[in-house]
Formats: C-alpha cells, structure tokens, sequence
C-alpha cells in the first residue's frame, strides 16, 4: 500500500486504539498531529510535559487502555522524564513518541537537539529508533506491542525529517500473546503450601488491579479464610468492606495488616514485586515474617526473589495463577485453626478501625516537642487526621482518588479503601511531588462517569499548579482538587526536628499564597475550608458539580503537625567533627 509516513504512523496507532495523546503541540510533529481529528485521536495540549505524562500515567492506571505521550524535540521531551519513569514504577503501559532533531543535522549541536534515545534508556522498558522511513509502521507497532506486554512505557524516536515520505508499505498485524501462566510444578508446590497451612495470608499487590484478578484473589481468600494485606499504596487491590481485608502494609498503613501478617506461616504475594518500601516496619512494629514460606507470583520474572528469600517463585499472571491454585488446593485447606483465625482477623481489624477513627494527633518522638507546639500554636486548625476522617465522611464511595508524594498524603495513607479496582492512582515508588493533581485529571478524561478527586499537599502541588492554567477550557472535564495547607515542606520538616534539632533549612512556605483565589483567576471554583464540617460539605458538593463540567480547588487549612518519616533506617544524627565557621567564607569577584 502507498502512503505517507504519518499515515502509517496514524494508522499503527488506530490499529491499537490510541485515542488520547498528551503533550504540548510542536513543529517536530505536526505532520501527525494534523491528522488527528481525523482518525479519532483527541490531543490534550497541556501546560507542562511533565503534567503531561502523568496526566497520561492516571488517564491509563484508571482505564487499562494505553495512551500516548508527545511533545516537541529536545526541551519537550526532556520534560517527559520524571513521568515516564514515574509511570515505568507504576507499570504503566505507555507509548513514549519522542520526535528527534533532523537526520542530516544531528551531531552538529543544532537548536532543540539532545541524545533523547540515551536519555530515557533507564526510564522505559523497550526504545527503538526509526532508522528507515519505510519501517515506521513496523517499528511504532514493535514499541506498543512491548508497552503492552511488560507493562511500561515503551520509546519510538523519529527524526522529524521522516515525515511527509512517501513510501510504499505493508501495515503489519498485530499479535497478542496470553500473559503466563506459571509452572505446574511451582502451582503445584504452592497449593500444597497453601493447603498446609496454619495461618496463610495473601499480600495482594498490584499485578492483582492490572490483571483485573481482584475476584480470583477475594475467592482464593474465602476459601481459605485467609487475611489479605494490600501492598503499599495499593488500597484498590482487594475490596476494602470485605470481612477478610486488612488493609495496606508499608509507610502509615494498617495495624491490623501488620499485625496480622506476622503471625503467618506461609505467605502467598500475589502480583507483587515485593518492593522493600512495602514491608518497611510502621509503627513500631518489625511485622514481616522471617519464618513464614513465601510464594512470590509476578509476571516479571527479573523481580521475582529480588527482596525476601521464597519457598516458591512462580512467573505468572496474578488471575490465573490463582485460579489454578484454587482449583489444586486439598480438600481441607485452611481448616486448621479456622475459626480461630475468622476470630483473630475479626477482633484485630474492628480494634483498628476503631484506633484509626479516633486518631487525632501525630506524636512528637522522645526529645522533640513539634507536634505538642503546632498544637499550642494553632489550637483553631484541623490536624491532617481530622481532615482525613472528614475527607472520608464525604468522599463518594465510586470514587477514583489520588494521592500525592508528602507528609499530610502520607498520613492517609491507612484511610482509603475501595471495592472496586483501578481506584487509587498514587505516585509509586518513583516518588515524584507533584502526581496528585495531573493524575487524577488522566482519571477523569479516561473514567468520566465516576467522580474523581486529587489530594496534594501545598508543596508538591506548587510543581504541577500550572495545569490551572489548561483545564478550564471547555473541552476539559471537571474534577475535585484538595490541596492541604500547612505551609511547609512537611517530610522533610520532620526530619529536620528527629535529626538537625529544628534547624529548618528550605522547608517553609509562603503563607501569603492562596490557591483557591488562584484557581479564581483561572475562570474555577476556589474555597477555603478550615473545620472539618466545612471539608466534608465541599467534598460532597464538588464531586456533585463535576456533572456539570465544574472543577473545584479546595483549600484545606491544617496546623502543622507533622506524621512520621518516611524511613528512620535512611538518616542519622550529624556528627561535628571539623566543624563549620562562617568566618572561612572567602569572597569570589563578581562582574564588574
């Protein structure tokens, strides 16, 4: 067939659906973008590449549908690189359109030109570069074929010469493979564990959300009237009402997860990598279980075994992995001490939700004494878990949430939970300030039927805030965005206190900004909210105006206590050896 080079392009993507692209409009790919309307693609023209890609990140968590991500050679793109690596740690199957500089100019430093296919090397799971304009299809339709089946974002670089080529091609076809379906024997070997066991629990991760394996996981469970922990930031794995669910393990999780799993003798981590933030101890309490058998199931088979040493490794899709397991259990597993556990998961998560309800304050650690002072010192303002527990009264149940990196979302962490799949969107372990907000617009775009809402603490909302800027044009839907103030670098204030006796060096906010009189002047709702009433009306009432294409910032005004740290094992207290004098700053010239 003869055609262009942006009609092959074109209809690669159609052949796989792409409907939505991301970026900010350039030269380098005009040819494309000008067909666009044409083929059903709708172009979201973004104040920020980064925004962009993590825009792009939430439209595909929420929906299980590939996008694409594009923007101009050289600056555009380079602002692609926190989201795409970001995405790569969500396991966000993402096509990554990278137009580079012109063939016959590259390598003379022209204007816009950068090595991008070196630059994105550790941030995708598959690149490739055009090198003839006749294999366009065949390479773009390699790329998203990769991003589909490992499950990231993939690369295609095209010289933007390539374009407007006439070339004679065959548009290739597309072949799907089934996922894995793990050993016999490894299924074999775990379904005898399982069936063995006195205290099995599941440790349900995020294989199990993208598999759409969430009911194999609740029937495996009820058979053997198992607990299930959800990995860290993974709320949405197993259905948060259920009478076996736990909750989250990790950073401000669930005591009742932690409690519970370190009394397991086989642990069964369904469609988890097992990344070393999800068992870090909380609380206090050193919970993972040294002696336990561990079965690891992920489709990946470089992760498996990489962070705890395992009784059984299976490389497998979570669903039917745990299909086959059920199906292969004995007749009487999980019948040893059955009621007992029932008993044990009912009294432990009742005692935690109730913990969890009355929780008001953060605790200072011995020696320091922020928290009892941010009291003292604004005894008006909310603390940030009376903001959750409101936020928790008016969230619509349907909801897709966001989170965002940061102590005041960190400190939520335990509180949301979720019966269906593909409802918490949360920055992962990249751990990029500023996902809260451009995620849960993705969500929107990709899920307009169900209300979304975004939580962002001040700081990290400040990098992403010029996506006010995009969305209220009218093509745009509308979300809820919740923004905590408190008027600092939270995480990091923290460690200021626990490690460098409250010398708080780059952590303080202006207390003069307000966001809700800037979402104003951007044409959208704006409200500040200082009492927990307030907060849980103008929860309800936003997510109630997104119908109508209504988009609201809810300003949350908070003391400044401050939640944990993220990992006490990372730092430790200075040591004045040398020691530091002002005194030995020595001037340098300046212009004259």
């Amino acid at each position: 067939m003869r055609m262009t080079t942006e009609e092959a392009f074109i209809k690669v993507l159609q052949l796989h659906g792409i409907e939505h692209a991301f970026g900010i409009i350039g030269s380098a790919f005009m040819p494309i973008s000008d067909l666009f309307p044409k083929a059903g693609i709708t172009f979201w023209d973004v104040a920020h590449e980064a925004n962009g890609g993590l825009i792009c990140d939430g439209y595909t968590r929420a929906t299980g549908k590939v996008a694409m991500a594009i923007a101009q050679n050289g600056p555009g793109v380079t602002n692609f690189v926190t989201a795409v690596k970001t995405a790569y740690w969500n396991h966000t199957p993402m096509l990554l359109v990278t137009p580079q500089a012109a063939n016959r100019t590259i390598g003379q430093g022209g204007f816009q030109e950068v090595e991008q296919m070196a630059m994105f090397r550790d941030t995708v799971c598959y690149q490739e570069e055009v090198r003839d304009p006749a294999r366009v299809a065949e390479v773009l339709n390699r790329v998203i074929t990769k991003a589909k089946r490992l499950s990231a974002p993939a690369q295609i670089n095209m010289p933007r010469d390539f374009w407007t080529q006439v070339i004679d091609i065959t548009l290739p076809s597309i072949i799907e493979l089934e996922p894995p379906a793990g050993g016999v024997d490894a299924i074999a070997q775990a379904a005898k564990l399982l069936s063995e066991a006195a205290f099995p629990v599941i440790l349900s991760g995020a294989g199990v959300v993208i598999g759409n394996a969430i009911a194999d996981c609740v029937a495996l469970a009820e058979r053997l009237d198992a607990p299930v922990c959800n990995g860290y930031q993974h709320n949405d794995s197993f259905p948060g009402s259920h009478r076996l669910a736990a909750g989250p393990l990790g950073y401000n999780g669930s005591k009742a997860a932690m409690e519970l799993i370190a009394k397991a003798d086989v642990v069964l981590a369904l469609g988890t990598r097992l990344n070393p933030f999800s068992t870090l101890p909380g609380y206090g309490i050193d919970y993972w279980p040294t002696t336990a058998k561990v079965i690891q199931v992920d489709i990946n088979p470089d992760r498996i075994g990489l962070t705890k040493p395992l009784a059984v490794a299976i490389c497998g899709d979570a669903g039917r992995v745990a299909r086959q397991i059920l199906a292969q259990l004995a007749p009487k597993a999980g019948d040893a001490g059955r009621e007992q556990r029932k008993a044990l998961i009912h009294t432990t998560r009742s005692a935690w939700l109730q913990q969890l309800s009355s929780m008001d304050h953060e605790d200072d650690d011995d020696g320091t004494t922020w928290n009892a002072r941010a009291r003292v010192r604004d005894p008006e303002r909310m603390s940030p878990r009376q903001a959750w527990r409101a936020i928790q009264a008016g969230l619509p149940r349907e909801s897709i949430i966001s989170s965002d990196i940061g102590n005041n979302c960190a400190i939520g962490n335990a509180y949301p939970s979720f019966d269906s799949g593909r409802r918490y969107l949360s920055p992962g372990l990249f751990g990029p300030c500023g996902y809260g907000f451009p995620a849960i617009i993705g969500a929107k775009i990709g899920r307009p039927d169900l209300p979304v809402v975004g939580f962002s603490g001040d700081g990290a909302f400040g990098i992403s805030m010029n996506e006010m800027s995009s969305i209220g044009r009218e093509e745009w839907p509308g979300i809820t965005m919740v923004i905590f103030r408190n008027y600092q670098w939270g995480a990091e204030k923290r460690n200021s206190t626990l490690w460098y006796d409250d010398n708080f060096v780059g952590t303080e906010l202006d207390p003069h900004l307000s966001y809700a009189r800037v979402a104003v002047a951007c044409g959208l709702q704006g409200v500040t909210v200082r009492s927990p009433a307030e907060l849980t009306a103008a929860l309800a009432e936003s997510c109630a105006a997104q119908q109508d294409g209504v988009t609201t910032f809810i300003e949350v005004v908070l003391n400044q206590e401050l939640g944990e740290p993220f990992r006490r094992d990372a730092m430790k207290k200075p040591v004045v050896i040398a020691g530091i004098d002002r005194a030995d700053m020595r001037p340098q010239p300046g212009a004259a």
